[in-house]
């Protein structure tokens, strides 16, 4: 279905928001990301330099060029905005796509070792993102990996990234996540928090004093509802397996 609104947003989405937001785009800029996803996603990835990886959703390539970086010549990313993609083509990222997410996957059946989808399934309804979650499921190899971030509704700031962009259209729980995922045939399931990577002394103690706020969170969930159990961060990750 045309989503005007979406098109539109997604034509000017580096001048109208995320330069707004991060300023101009450069490389080092890029590069001074590396230690925090690193710390963050490295866990997920494969021994074997020669998978296929997608960073579904890949943006400004700056992700996809962090993989290749890493020895993963096989990493590809695909974006719907030309001006993200234009990014990318900036820094030399290679095997970078401007394409539409479901169009590109409808051909890669058993495919792809992992795909990253971080800030990809907020910006779909319902109806499409179990679609999407389906063709992820499809082109993965068996034994494949599908690893997702996305806004945490259930998050004390969860609403300030649900509404941080106006292509978002779903924002999740991890229970409404944990439903999603194994309707799309997906079964083995782990949930993470996105507390802040320690990757320097600042980051460490911004790890602490988080640590700090969470059990103090979790004091008043447990006084409402009896459990304290609960993702609290503003984002969530999900790493599904496929059989």
């Amino acid at each position: 279905m045309k989503n005007d609104s979406r098109e539109k947003a997604y034509s000017k989405y580096v001048s109208a928001h995320t330069s707004q937001l991060y300023g101009e785009f450069n490389l080092g800029k890029i590069k001074n990301q590396f230690s925090a996803w690193q710390a963050i996603y490295g866990k997920f990835l494969p021994k074997n330099k020669k998978a296929n990886i997608l960073d579904a959703g890949c943006g400004n390539g700056g992700f996809v060029f962090w993989l290749q970086e890493g020895g993963y010549k096989n990493a590809f990313g695909v974006d719907i905005s030309a001006e993200q993609v234009e990014l990318a083509e900036k820094i030399g990222v290679k095997n970078i796509k401007q394409e539409d997410v479901f169009n590109y996957l409808k051909d890669k059946e058993d495919y792809f070792d992992l795909i990253f989808a971080r800030d990809l399934v907020e910006h779909f309804k319902k109806d499409e993102v179990l679609r999407l979650l389906e063709l992820f499921y499809s082109s993965l190899k068996k034994g494949g990996k599908l690893v997702i971030q996305t806004p945490n509704a259930e998050g004390i700031f969860g609403s300030r990234y649900a509404f941080w962009d106006i292509t978002h259209e779903t924002v999740f729980t991890r229970a409404s996540l944990n439903q999603v995922f194994r309707l799309s045939g997906f079964d083995h399931l782990k949930f993470y928090p996105t507390r802040p990577p320690i990757h320097n002394l600042k980051s460490f103690v911004r790890r602490i004093l988080w640590m700090v706020v969470e059990v103090i969170l979790k004091f008043y969930l447990l006084v409402e509802t009896g459990s304290p159990k609960a993702i609290l961060t503003q984002n969530i990750i999900v790493e599904a397996e496929k059989d």
